[in-house]
């Protein structure tokens, strides 16, 4: 059977133009009016231990097992989930016309996450506990300042850990022409669970507020391309 034409299950122009718009508005600000208040450094001073030079936090245990390996394996478990259920729907009538989305939240969830840990792999910037600020070595960078001879790339720019909550708003775009209530709930989900994953690595000294932001700015241009060149398209 011929499918129906890509407008039956694509979202209307406005919805681009405000993704657009308001993607082009956090941009902005993170490049032209987040700098200049200097909240990185400031939220971070928060958690440093100036007189011993370290991050109290660094290797607490709850910190570390649970809300840093524990919420990445949960993330991990989501995104499973979802193909387990796409392959099930082959079997299942039940879920037979959630067989589409099902698939796109899975790609989209590994899509998003790997475009973030590329990013990561070749930036230059440091973690703030490899910072001489705060008694590491590297130097504190500006988003595009380029890293003086000698010194490795410190490969901590955007986070890698709260890119996996931020993939949770893969189901706002696989469901926001089907069920509408739940995509938003889960486009507020994934909100939450990144910025509480990139929360845990704030206070540890792993990552700068800005790291966080970065990451989940660039899992959102992900999965809007992606919902723009491959929309999870209905069963027939």
């Amino acid at each position: 059977m011929t499918l129906p034409p890509l407008k039956s299950y694509m979202p209307s122009e406005d919805f681009w133009l405000k993704h657009l718009l308001a993607s082009m508005f956090v941009a902005a600000l993170m490049l032209l009016v987040y700098p200049v208040l200097h909240i990185d450094t400031n939220l971070t001073d928060l958690f440093f231990d100036a007189n011993q030079q370290r991050f109290p936090l660094k290797r607490d245990l709850f910190l570390t097992q649970w809300m840093h390996i524990g919420l990445k394996w949960l993330m991990v478990a989501v995104a499973v989930s979802s193909l387990v259920l796409w392959i099930s729907s082959y079997l299942l009538t039940s879920i037979k016309a959630y067989r589409a989305p099902l698939l796109w939240v899975f790609v989209g969830m590994v899509v998003s996450t790997a475009v973030v840990a590329i990013f990561k792999h070749y930036n230059q910037h440091a973690c703030p506990w490899d910072l001489a600020m705060y008694g590491g070595s590297y130097p504190l960078l500006i988003l595009f300042e380029q890293l003086p001879a000698g010194i490795k790339a410190g490969r901590c720019f955007p986070a890698g850990h709260p890119s996996g909550g931020f993939a949770l708003m893969a189901f706002y775009f696989a469901f926001i022409t089907r069920h509408p209530t739940f995509a938003k709930l889960m486009l507020l989900s994934g909100l939450f669970m990144g910025l509480v994953m990139g929360g845990v690595q704030i206070v540890r000294g792993a990552h700068f507020l800005s790291h966080v932001l970065w990451s989940g700015w660039a899992v959102w241009m992900t999965l809007l391309v992606l919902y723009r060149i491959w929309p999870p398209r209905p069963n027939i």
